[in-house]
């Protein structure tokens, strides 16, 4: 394993039945609910840029909710609308997320292999550049969860996020 990786954040999935996923993780698998992020305007209206389906979703709603498996590693469930059994949109949210320490210095050393890097999955079309200003790395959860954020793809095209806590992350504040 690379120096700079320390560990696995979360897992994530879209769900085609959010309250039936929510209840399955919470509920019947009895992990515990820390935090939930809300749809905010910019959320959807970026969502609707990207040409992604919000259909019915207003600000306010639950977007994210982290569910705690043990200290500081989550199953992350996405609220998002499905549309039958042939919707592929929902894919791009499906990753797993690996934490580091100093996501500058990931950052640059999976650049010097050649690995492109992006601002939240590839399909947003978001790539990240360099070079790196004073405060060069993506927010996460859309700079809801206080945490740095970027994405990088393995070679079959599956997302991995790569995060570094910080001092205000709620995955770091809810064990407080």
């Amino acid at each position: 394993m690379l120096n700079y990786l320390k560990g696995l954040t979360h897992v994530t999935f879209t769900c085609k039945n959010f309250p039936a996923m929510r209840a399955f993780y919470r509920d019947t698998l009895g992990l515990k609910e820390v935090f939930a992020l809300p749809y905010n305007e910019a959320i959807l209206q970026g969502f609707v840029e990207t040409g992604y389906a919000v259909d019915g979703l207003k600000p306010g709603e639950i977007w994210i909710v982290y569910l705690e498996v043990a200290p500081r590693q989550f199953v992350e469930l996405f609220n998002l609308p499905y549309h039958g059994e042939n919707d592929t949109q929902n894919e791009g949210f499906h990753h797993f997320c690996l934490r580091v320490e100093d996501i500058v210095a990931a950052a640059r050393e999976l650049e010097a292999k050649g690995v492109p890097l992006y601002n939240g999955p590839r399909w947003l079309n978001a790539p990240f550049t360099s070079p790196y200003p004073e405060n060069p790395i993506a927010e996460g959860c859309q700079g809801q969860c206080g945490s740095l954020a970027f994405y990088i793809q393995d070679p079959e095209g599956n997302e991995i996020e790569i995060m570094q806590y910080t001092t205000d992350s709620l995955q770091v504040k809810c064990r407080v």
